[in-house]
C-alpha cells in the first residue's frame, strides 16, 4: 500500500485544479522578475508580520497594515518639517486611500510599492506646504495653460507629446512631477528616476504596452495632484470605487491650488516662464475646480467611442493590480466601477467651454489636429513647431498592440452606450462622433 499517500495527493491536486471558479476573477499576471523578487521579500514580511522583527533597510516599507499616522510621522522625520496644512480633502481621501489598501491581499513587492509611493507624495507635501508660505512669484505664475483632457485612453498622451515639441511650450517632466522642489543636479535626477522607471518595466513588462514612462518624457498632471488626494497606481482604483459607492466626487480645488504653486516653482528653477501644456484625464470629473485655479485656460477634449476606450482602460487598472496583488483580481467589478465612474466623469464636463478632438482624426493626421487646437487657443504654430512635429512623426514607431475587450471585463458594448449616451449625445451636437 506505498501508493496511496501518493494517490491521496493526485486526488487533492485533482480537486483544487476542478475547483469551480467565477468567471471574471482571475490570477494576476507576474513576470518571473517580480515573482523572483516576492519570493526574496516573504521572509522579511513574515518575520514583521509574527515577530514584529524588522529587516534593515526595507523593515518599515513592509510593515503591514499600513497606517497613516505612520506614514505621516515618517514623512516628518525625513523632512524635518511638520505643517501638513490639513483641509477639505486632506487627510481625508488619504484615509480612504490607505483604508482601501490595507482591504487588498499585496505581495511584498506590493507592500513596498504602496509605501514608496504614499511616503514620497507625503513628503513633497510638506515641502511644498512650506515653499508655498511664501508669497506666488509673479513672473512665474501660470498664465493661459493649455490643458489636455478626455476619458483615458483617448490620445491625451500623443497629444500632450506632440505639444511638448513646440520650443514656446513646457510640460512638467516626470521627474519633475515626482520631486518638484529637488536640489539634486539635473543628469542625476534623470538617472536616479530613470533606474527607478526601469526596473518598474522589468516588474512589469506589459505596463509599457499602456504608458510609455522616461524620466524627461512629458507626463500628466496625477503626481502633482497627488500631494493632496493619492491619485496614484497603487490608490486610484480604490478612490475610483470610494467615489462610485459613496456617490461623490470630492472637491479637489485645493489641490489644484497646491499644484499652481508646483508650477511656479518648476518654472522659478529654470528662470523662464513658457506657456504651459498640461493632460490628465482625471481633469475630467474636476474641470470646474482646475478652472477656479486656472480661469484662463485653454481646455481640450479628446474624443474616443467609449467601448473603445473603456475596456483599454480596464486593462491599465488590471495592471496596477498585477503590480503589487497576490488576486485574483476581479475584472467584472473594475469593469463596472470604471463605466459608472468615467461616465459620471463625462457628465460633469459637458457644460465645459472646450477644443474637441477626435482620436481617430488624431492618429489619421496629427499635424492638422494640432494646428486646430492652436487655431481655437488662438495661437498660430510656428515653423520650427511644425518641423519638430514632422520630424518627429517620421521617426515615431508604433507601440506593440494593447490587447482588451469589454467581454473580458463583463462588460456589454449596448450597456455602455446606454450610460454615455448623454455624452455622445453633446458630442454630436458639437460635430463630434463617439
Amino acid at each position: 500500500m506505498w501508493w496511496w499517500p501518493y494517490a491521496v495527493a493526485a486526488a487533492a491536486a485533482t480537486a483544487y485544479l476542478m475547483r469551480p471558479r467565477e468567471k471574471y476573477k482571475v490570477p494576476v499576471r507576474q513576470s518571473w522578475t517580480l515573482r523572483a523578487l516576492n519570493a526574496l521579500l516573504w521572509p522579511s514580511c513574515l518575520l514583521q508580520d509574527l515577530f514584529g522583527i524588522s529587516v534593515p533597510r526595507v523593515g518599515k516599507m513592509l510593515r503591514w497594515p499600513l497606517s497613516l499616522p505612520r506614514l505621516m510621522a515618517e514623512a516628518e522625520r525625513r523632512t524635518k518639517l511638520s505643517d501638513w496644512a490639513r483641509d477639505e480633502s486632506f487627510p481625508g481621501l488619504y484615509e480612504v486611500a490607505v483604508a482601501r489598501l490595507n482591504e487588498t491581499r499585496p505581495t511584498p513587492v506590493g507592500r513596498l510599492i504602496a509605501f514608496d509611493y504614499l511616503m514620497r507624495r507625503l513628503m513633497t507635501r510638506l515641502q511644498v506646504i512650506e515653499r508655498a508660505k511664501s508669497k506666488p512669484d509673479p513672473r512665474y505664475i501660470p498664465r493661459a495653460p493649455i490643458v489636455v483632457m478626455g476619458l483615458p485612453r483617448t490620445g491625451t498622451t500623443f497629444l500632450h507629446r506632440l505639444l511638448a515639441l513646440d520650443p514656446e511650450n513646457r510640460c512638467p517632466e516626470t521627474h519633475e512631477l515626482l520631486d518638484p522642489l529637488s536640489k539634486r543636479p539635473l543628469h542625476k535626477r534623470v538617472k536616479y528616476w530613470d533606474s527607478k522607471l526601469n526596473l518598474m518595466k522589468r516588474l512589469v513588462p506589459h505596463l509599457e504596452q499602456i504608458h510609455d514612462l522616461g524620466a524627461r518624457e512629458a507626463e500628466e498632471c496625477l503626481l502633482a495632484l497627488s500631494v493632496d488626494v493619492p491619485l496614484l497606481p497603487p490608490t486610484f482604483r480604490h478612490l475610483v470605487r470610494h467615489c462610485v459607492s459613496s456617490g461623490t466626487f470630492p472637491s479637489l480645488q485645493r489641490a489644484y491650488a497646491l499644484y499652481k504653486r508646483q508650477l511656479e516653482f518648476l518654472a522659478a528653477a529654470r528662470g523662464e516662464n513658457k506657456r504651459w501644456a498640461l493632460k490628465c484625464p482625471a481633469h475630467l470629473p474636476y474641470v470646474s475646480d482646475l478652472l477656479a485655479e486656472f480661469p484662463d485656460a485653454r481646455i481640450v477634449w479628446t474624443h474616443r467611442a467609449p467601448r473603445e476606450s473603456i475596456p483599454s482602460l480596464c486593462s491599465m487598472f488590471r495592471t496596477f493590480a498585477d503590480m503589487g496583488e497576490r488576486g485574483p483580481v476581479d475584472l467584472e467589478a473594475i469593469g463596472r466601477e470604471q463605466v459608472a465612474f468615467w461616465g459620471a466623469a463625462c457628465d460633469r464636463a459637458l457644460d465645459v467651454s472646450c477644443c474637441d478632438v477626435a482620436y481617430a482624426d488624431l492618429v489619421r493626421d496629427p499635424i492638422d489636429v494640432v494646428k486646430r487646437v492652436y487655431a481655437a487657443c488662438d495661437l498660430e504654430v510656428s515653423p520650427q513647431f511644425e518641423r519638430a512635429l514632422e520630424a518627429h512623426l517620421a521617426t515615431r514607431t508604433r507601440s506593440v498592440r494593447h490587447s482588451y475587450s469589454l467581454g473580458e471585463y463583463g462588460l456589454d458594448g449596448d450597456a455602455v452606450r446606454a450610460r454615455f449616451s448623454g455624452y455622445a449625445e453633446a458630442m454630436r451636437s458639437r460635430g463630434v462622433v463617439v
